[in-house]
């Protein structure tokens, strides 16, 4: 009687334990069904996936090549954090596009607040419209207000209505999970499970990372590799790349599908079939940047690129720069046509259209700087209320710096140009602003 006892316990405690499972899989999103890979050793290359960096360096057309037989799909680091992004992602994906090699995206976070998690996981989209999905990797504990679930359910919920129907994951270790994300995990697609072993965890996951050195014969290097579990590739890849996504630098075909109002299009019915047989006159590259609307400039934004040949008859005007003065705004392609330079524009994700280059400036990053500088005795540069080609429309001479030779000034503020090494510095003199002035002007 004992014995019989304690063998429907067993039964018992075992049927608790299997609907225990189950209904974590199904809050999760999934139930693990279509086991594909059990142990590292099960990998191949229907089920094996490699996630990549730079640390990875530039491929080769011969790689990638290969890597197309190796695996059904890639994982690209673009940024860590909004302000890095990663030296070879164009590169790389350029090359993965061109043999056909599906790929999603990764953000190494490291956002500080829900407000920058959202901004985080905004500039990851910008910069990779077209992936198939997308992941948020938040391994590192950097939020600092407003709570670290907060945060990453940020992330997800500004993501989610740029990208349609792609899957977007959240990846980590499962003890970091736990104790800083556990709540918020449930708000995205599918957990990418990080533990290096070789049985496959217990705890539901879409993806595991089992290695971060599996030799790939393709990259001939070894790498981070995960396994496809409870999931096809398919689910993953799915056809839902255009969906939601803004338009594509690779496929200049569907230029500015966003702004296709055309009020011109009967206009230029009958010369279709001449403009195919134009060779184009607009050269068309993609970029990563930001700058800054000028003030006080009567540039205009356009729906195509003003006097490229494939949009004879349907290029128009939009609306002002003047509307956007002073605002930073994202850039991901440049054209240049009979000498002339156009940039494509974004404003907190949304397409504001081309605008020509001189409508624009480097953008200006400010910091308190508590100095003195004393200057030169002949400096050739004069003081100004603001920068030197920031943005604004006022700028005038304040003082010439002549006027201070070998004096000392007090610092209070510097400011650093985009792709500039140098200072501009704010000076005072005895209490009095003079202005600011290049750096060049001191000792």
């Amino acid at each position: 009687m004992n014995n019989i006892h304690y063998q429907c316990m067993k039964i018992k405690n075992a049927l608790l334990t299997i609907a225990a499972t189950a209904l974590l899989a199904i809050s999760f999103g999934f139930i693990s069904s279509n086991v594909h890979a059990a142990t590292a050793s099960d990998a191949n290359s229907s089920n094996t996936v490699y996630d990549l960096s730079e640390w990875q360096h530039n491929f080769t057309d011969a790689q990638v090549q290969q890597l197309k037989s190796e695996v059904p799909f890639v994982i690209l680091r673009v940024q860590y954090g909004s302000q890095y992004y990663d030296k070879t992602f164009n590169h790389n994906r350029d090359l993965l596009e061109k043999y056909g090699v599906p790929y999603g995206v990764y953000s190494f976070s490291q956002y500080e607040s829900p407000a920058d998690a959202a901004d985080e996981a905004k500039t990851l989209y910008r910069r990779a419209p077209n992936a198939k999905f997308y992941v948020n990797d938040y391994e590192s504990q950097t939020v600092k207000s407003g709570g670290t679930n907060n945060a990453t359910k940020a992330w997800v919920d500004a993501l989610r209505p740029l990208v349609g129907q792609r899957k977007i994951l959240f990846y980590s270790y499962v003890s970091f999970m736990q104790a800083h994300a556990a709540s918020a995990v449930s708000n995205y697609d599918g957990y990418w499970l990080a533990a290096y072993q070789n049985q496959e965890p217990s705890r539901e996951h879409v993806l595991w990372q089992f290695s971060s050195n599996f030799y790939s014969n393709s990259l001939g290097q070894n790498i981070d590799a995960n396994l496809l579990t409870s999931k096809d590739a398919n689910w993953f890849i799915g056809d839902n790349t255009n969906a939601g996504a803004q338009p594509s630098d690779n496929n200049q075909s569907n230029d500015d599908n966003s702004q296709n109002n055309d009020n011109s299009s009967n206009q230029d019915q009958n010369n279709n079939s001449d403009q195919s047989q134009q060779t184009r006159n607009t050269q068309y590259v993609q970029q990563n940047k930001t700058m800054t609307v000028k003030n006080g400039y009567n540039y205009k934004f356009y729906n195509h690129v003003p006097g490229d040949n494939k949009f004879i008859g349907k290029t128009y005007a939009i609306s002002s720069v003047s509307e956007n003065t002073r605002k930073r705004m994202y850039i991901n392609s440049i054209a240049t046509i009979n000498g002339k330079t156009y940039y494509r524009m974004y404003s907190n994700g949304h397409a504001m259209g081309w605008v020509n280059t001189n409508a624009l400036v480097p953008n200006v990053k400010y910091a308190n700087y508590s100095t003195t500088k004393v200057m030169k005795n002949n400096p050739k540069v004069a003081f100004h209320n603001h920068v030197n080609n920031s943005g604004f429309a006022s700028t005038v001479t304040t003082a010439n710096g002549s006027d201070y030779a070998n004096k000392k000034l007090t610092i209070t503020r510097r400011a650093h140009k985009d792709g500039w090494n140098s200072y501009y510095y704010q000076a005072y003199y005895r209490g009095k602003l003079v202005g600011w002035i290049y750096q060049s002007a001191f000792k």
